[in-house]
């Protein structure tokens, strides 16, 4: 059985040369033990003017826990494609086992330890509709909840159609849950924009499934969006 150490850059050697990845820094309590697992790692390198997501798997096996060591500054859209990938081959592989698991790994600035955050029930909706949409094209599932839209963008955030200035977003949150639910379960939906980097993600991600109780639920399904096709985002 394998553990691992604390560490906000991890160096691994990789064809006889060293390659290094800047995990996002939280100051969350996430899982700090893991065992029996493989690791996915995926590089930030540049092409000219493109950012590529350099992903190695090779030492992964399905029978294992599966832990992704992703570099902060990769943007989303190049990494939510590979993570879905990822995610269906560690679930239906021949060798696949039920009670394994999928994790993101982070720096936790509080235990000063190398954590992880469980990431199975996520599902990753990329086809560019937001999930107030999807809400309304699918409504009998959603109209006993008290339904609230989160949408992050590399500048900004929203709760529905309010733009939130820095720093208040956790704040105005709760007390607009408190004022709508009228004695209904919330349900938060997050939109994330195809721009944000992995850091930012982790950080709303985390803050967000902090605030979930019997009372506020968070939909699994989480929106991948490309600010281009969707023109009602607030992406400026």
């Amino acid at each position: 059985m394998k553990k691992i150490i604390l560490l906000s850059i991890i160096v691994i050697a990789v064809s006889c040369s060293k390659k290094e990845i800047k995990i996002p820094t939280l100051g969350v309590k996430g899982i700090q033990e893991v065992y029996d697992h493989s690791q996915v790692w995926m590089f930030f390198e540049t092409n000219k003017t493109d950012t590529i997501a350099n992903i190695n798997r090779k030492n992964t096996i399905s029978s294992t826990n599966w832990i992704y060591n992703i570099d902060k500054n990769l943007p989303l859209k190049t990494i939510i494609p590979s993570i879905i990938k990822l995610k269906y081959k560690h679930a239906n592989g021949i060798h696949s086992k039920k009670g394994k698991h999928d994790y993101f790994s982070y720096s936790d600035t509080i235990s000063k330890k190398l954590s992880f955050i469980e990431f199975d029930k996520l599902t990753f909706k990329t086809d560019s509709i937001l999930s107030k949409t999807y809400i309304k094209e699918n409504s009998s599932k959603y109209k006993t909840y008290n339904n609230i839209n989160l949408t992050f963008n590399p500048s900004n955030t929203w709760i529905n159609d309010a733009k939130m200035e820095n720093g208040e977003l956790e704040t105005t949150l709760s007390e607009f849950i408190e004022f709508s639910s009228e004695d209904k379960q919330t349900m938060l939906h997050l939109n994330f924009n195809e721009n944000l980097h992995y850091k930012d993600y982790l950080h709303y991600l985390t803050l967000i499934q902090s605030m979930g109780s019997n009372a506020i639920l968070i939909n699994d399904l989480e929106f991948i969006f490309n600010p281009n096709k969707v023109p009602d985002c607030g992406c400026d």
